[in-house]
């Protein structure tokens, strides 16, 4: 009984860890696309969707790659 509270908790342990590690990644991806290509100006100044939609793609990108990293 005791040994499936442990495994929870250190895999809802990995969970976070892992999920703070896709947001720094995409942080830090978004904050070099603002500064070089002023991505946030041309999604919400311009209201462009193809730049909300590049952006988009990059989010779930990281998270499926670290997903799959958490999961293998």
């Amino acid at each position: 009984m005791v040994f499936d509270f442990e495994r929870f908790f250190i895999s809802l342990g990995s969970v976070v860890l892992w999920s703070v590690v896709a947001i720094v990644i995409t942080v830090i991806l978004f904050e070099i696309l603002d500064k070089r290509y002023k991505l946030f100006s041309e999604i919400f100044g311009e209201n462009s969707v193809a730049a909300a939609i590049f952006a988009g793609a990059f989010v779930l990108g990281i998270f499926y790659s670290v997903t799959q990293i958490v999961i293998h």
